[in-house]
């Protein structure tokens, strides 16, 4: 499937990071804890298209895994992102969250905490859709203004910021034109 769509200069995205076949509930709608059911092999499909260098971006999924992080949903733990994603499979690759305007993410996180933990995470693209309303304008704004301030204020580097622009500006770099 991706060497077919790389043939047509499409690229492609492994979703949902670290495994969501276990869930039995919806993230769009709310908090879903696959901690009694998720297992190592869903790792698998991830760690062998990294390994065979056919992966283009990740997606995150939201959800929580008290095994992997007692505090946090995938999108938003350092140590399933940073810690399994990147320093464990090796991924250096574009990170990018599923809609950071699902339930699992809305109903427990506010706004400018949800964006501030995701980055600090490893996550290099925010997503935001509709998710099933009205899509906000103003939100590609706000974002912008979170993340400027949490750089003003020291709370993320600038070199974080960097690392992710240097992420994209490679992913882009394999788009044929």
């Amino acid at each position: 499937m991706i060497k077919a769509h790389h043939e047509y200069g499409v690229l492609t995205t492994l979703k949902h990071f670290p495994g969501h076949g276990s869930s039995t509930g919806d993230s769009h709608q709310g908090f879903v804890d696959v901690t009694e059911t998720w297992s190592k092999i869903e790792l698998e499909p991830f760690r062998n298209i990294i390994r065979a260098r056919m992966c283009d971006v990740v997606m995150t999924a939201h959800i929580f895994n008290a095994h992997l992080d007692p505090t946090y949903p995938a999108t938003l733990s350092y140590p399933t992102i940073t810690g399994i994603l990147r320093k464990k499979l090796g991924w250096d690759g574009v990170v990018i969250t599923d809609d950071m305007g699902m339930g699992a993410i809305t109903q427990y996180f506010g706004f400018d905490t949800a964006i501030e933990l995701a980055v600090k995470a490893g996550a290099d693209i925010l997503a935001y859709a509709n998710n099933g309303s009205v899509f906000d304008p103003t939100i590609p704004t706000r974002a912008f203004q979170v993340i400027k301030g949490l750089v003003d204020n020291g709370v993320i580097t600038e070199s974080r910021i960097d690392e992710s622009y240097q992420r994209i500006m490679r992913l882009k770099s394999q788009i044929v034109r």
